[in-house]
């Protein structure tokens, strides 16, 4: 046997005689090591993770989709205006080519185009065709008409593109392909003019090369390229379009390591998804899809050998080399790449001929327009809480939205519409302003968002970037705060609404009615609908401001300062956030966190895991003080300050809601919800001026010129907090049952709370027009806590 005990010398004299061994294993484990962080970095790259300086994707942002389930809400009217949106177009008898439909009255047949960015995308909608039938504006029938693929669960509406969202550093339009779209002609001429010896070099063209680098050093610069189709993705992916002798010298080991790393296909594929093909205003057109739409005006997948060669064309030179500016010189080269192309044997003597007489053909596309840029640039900046630390725009991400199509297109027109009459004159500088905004009660789903009259990307947006005075919009909060004490407060409680002067930090203060009437005493309901400034600073009083601001905290409102002015509205906050503080009231109470993306998928279609933090609804106010708000808030359209809602603007729905003007008339706003909707309205000036009347009369009309259209069709329902409560007929002046001599109105309470003795005495403020309903309106005099604190309702 042999002796192995001297093998450690031996093998140490070995090495001791061979200086070389160490250095060498040391340099290859370097290099398996740089190869293994190099392929980390591919694999990254490749799967859209990570973005290089030419290799990146925008996001792409989405509406919700139309679930065609049975029993579901989904007016006849509503249904087909949804499909409208889509671009279905309508078609006598049987609908068979995706994207069409017919509809017979009440019965729709539909075949739909299905999506699916691929077999586990977490947005899925099947292209088959189904016949709807709708009773009494819901789903009665959904009947699927031989399905070729039909999925579990309900057919739907698939999604729609409602903007992209760009890296703003760099903007480039580039959507991914995988290379099975990209018809082989097309393939055949861009590898022809760009590569030829593709198939058989390992990343580096020697031949080429050479003659480049003998060209380019004896210039002392850059003057011919030679780089193969992998070298150019590997300058895409890691060293960016700058030309200089260092990056040339880089491509080399990079090409090397791609060619090991991908193979010839993939790198075929990621070539042509990161090229650079020119530019459309400050946004760069990247990849073949883009290339494709941008030149072509259609998909890649329709192009042909002809096309193929004019793209091939452009490569070198995009911003020179530009079909619309320099035809002729473009279509030169394109002549000569279907030379190259017989030269290497992909396109006969013949044909390259017959073609080469055949004009460009191009024509231009449209970028992907940001539909809705309110709601967009929402989602942009949801998106950095729900994937933080994330290059949202450089990935290729689809984002899908809680987004109503129909509902954010009838939003924004009607609040043009509103604004505009409003605007009286109409050339003011700066013109008149609005928000919108419209929640989906119990689930908090952002269904439309309008953040101005004419919204543009990156404009500021109203509806949740400004911070505005509130005016007696508040004063729910206030009252909500006060009935929470149930031992003390019920809707017939008396207060004073005796003008009084408080003692603040910053001096006396005195608020007073608009009018400067004043009542010895007045219930808490008839307060409310009236929007008394007077009687509400008393509810402040008695419960106490430091109270109030806690309450409002609960309902999303912020730290407001606890103020005796802040329930006639002298903190700021966001439409938005005013809009889910009044859901808390048809919520049953409840903060419902914000819903505005439902789901995130990656280029391939994988879900993305979003970051939603606490997402659970929180309490608020318990369920019975919420009912008894809805119940009240729902008097005060019909016998108080938003009474127009009704007798004005004919909405008669089950409707509750407050209005609210800021002192001098600068800001107006209405807050209101039915059992379908929680919708926001704002308006005034970036610049706060007057706006010379109320908010009954500015914001209630704009609301009801916006909602009205939105829930046409939809059955109207009842608040389902409506069983919780009494309803009994008092004197909403003095809060007792009445007599010949009251006043009588319909007001609600919490079981075993209404009043028992009746009024004796005929209270002087019964025979008042409901015409003359107005909020009260705070003294211009008040100190700086409490100015601008509220118009008149």
């Amino acid at each position: 046997m042999t002796d192995l005990a001297g093998l450690p010398s031996a093998l140490t004299s070995w090495v001791r005689g061979r200086r070389w061994v160490l250095p060498a294993a040391i340099l290859a484990l370097v290099l398996v090591v740089a190869f293994i962080v190099f392929s980390t970095r591919v694999s990254a790259l490749q799967s859209g993770h990570e973005a290089g300086p030419s290799w990146s994707f925008p996001a792409r942002v989405y509406s919700d989709g139309v679930t065609l389930a049975m029993g579901r809400i989904l007016p006849a009217d509503y249904l087909t205006a949804q499909l409208e949106a889509r671009g279905y177009r309508v078609v006598r008898g049987r609908p068979t080519e995706p994207g069409t439909f017919a509809r017979d009255r009440e019965t729709f047949e539909i075949a739909l185009r299905g999506f699916a960015q691929a077999a586990d995308t977490v947005v899925r909608a099947e292209r088959e065709r189904v016949r709807l039938r709708i009773l009494d504006g819901r789903v009665a029938a959904v009947d699927r008409l031989g399905a070729a693929r039909a999925g579990a669960g309900s057919p739907r509406l698939e999604p729609v593109l409602i903007g992209v969202l760009y890296d703003e550093r760099d903007p480039v339009w580039r959507t991914w392909v995988p290379l099975e779209r990209v018809p082989v002609p097309v393939r055949d001429a861009i590898v022809a003019a760009e590569d030829r010896r593709f198939t058989s070099h390992f990343g580096v063209d020697l031949r080429a090369w050479a003659r480049a680098l003998v060209t380019n050093v004896r210039a002392g610069e850059v003057r011919e390229g030679g780089s193969t189709i992998t070298q150019q993705l590997a300058r895409s992916l890691f060293l960016g379009r700058r030309r200089s002798l260092w990056r040339k010298i880089s491509e080399v080991p990079l090409a090397v390591g791609l060619e090991m790393r991908l193979g010839k296909r993939r790198i075929l594929e990621m070539y042509l998804n990161a090229t650079y093909w020119g530019q459309s205003g400050s946004t760069g057109i990247g990849g073949i899809e883009a290339a494709s739409r941008w030149y072509f005006d259609a998909p890649v997948e329709s192009l042909g050998v002809l096309e193929g060669a004019t793209l091939a064309a452009i490569i070198p030179a995009p911003n020179v080399l530009d079909p619309f500016k320099r035809p002729a010189l473009v279509r030169k080269r394109r002549d000569q790449i279907l030379k190259d192309m017989v030269d290497t044997r992909r396109l006969t003597a013949e044909r390259a001929a017959a073609l080469a007489r055949r004009p460009l053909n191009v024509r231009r596309g449209r970028l992907p327009g940001d539909r809705f840029p309110s709601y967009t640039g929402f989602v942009r900046e949801r998106l950095a809480t729900l994937l933080p630390g994330q290059r949202v725009a450089q990935r290729g991400l689809s984002i899908f939205t809680r987004m109503d199509l129909v509902w954010q297109q009838q939003a924004e027109r009607g609040l043009a519409e509103a604004v505009a009459a409003l605007d009286v004159g109409g050339r003011r500088q700066p013109p008149l302003e609005g928000a919108f905004v419209a929640l989906e009660p119990m689930t908090g789903a952002v269904r439309a968002m309008v953040g101005g009259r004419a919204p543009h990307t990156g404009d500021f947006n109203r509806a949740y970037q400004a911070r505005r005075q509130t005016g007696s919009a508040i004063k729910p909060i206030v009252y909500a705060a006060a009935l929470s004490d149930r031992r003390h407060f019920t809707p017939a409680t008396i207060v004073t609404d005796v003008p009084r002067t408080f003692q603040t930090d910053l001096g006396p203060w005195s608020p007073h009615n608009d009018d400067w009437s004043s009542h010895a005493e007045v219930t808490l309901v008839k307060a409310l609908e009236k929007s008394l400034n007077v009687a509400t600073t008393n509810v402040v009083d008695m419960v106490g401001p430091k109270e109030v601001a806690r309450v409002a905290q609960r309902f999303g409102l912020g730290t407001l300062k606890p103020v005796m002015s802040i329930g006639l509205g002298s903190n700021e906050c966001t439409l938005f956030d005013l809009t889910r503080a009044f859901a808390v009231f048809g919520d049953g109470g409840f903060v419902v966190p914000p819903s505005i993306v439902h789901a995130v998928a990656d280029r391939t279609g994988k879900p993305v895991a979003l970051h939603t933090g606490r997402a659970q609804p929180v309490r608020a106010i318990e369920p019975p003080v919420a009912a008894l708000m809805t119940g009240l808030l729902t008097n005060v359209v019909r016998f108080g300050v938003a009474y127009p809602l009704r007798s004005v603007y004919g909405f008669l729905r089950p409707v509750a809601g407050k209005t609210g003007t800021t002192d001098d008339y600068k800001d107006a706003w209405f807050l209101g919800f039915t059992p379908d909707i929680v919708a926001g309205v704002w308006l005034g000036y970036d610049r706060p001026r007057s706006l010379n009347r109320l908010a009954m009369h500015t914001a209630l009309p704009a609301w009801a010129r916006i909602v009205t259209p939105m829930l046409d069709g939809f059955p109207p329902r009842p608040f389902v907090s409506d069983g919780e409560l009494e309803w009994h007929s008092i004197d909403p002046w003095s809060g007792m049952l009445p007599t010949a001599f009251c006043q009588t109105e319909p007001v609600p309470f919490l079981p075993g709370t209404a009043p028992t003795a009746y009024c004796t005495v005929a209270n002087p403020f019964w025979t008042e027009p409901e015409s003359t309903f107005v909020d009260s309106l705070a003294p211009a005099s008040a100190p700086a806590d409490t100015t601008a604190v509220e118009g008149t309702d």
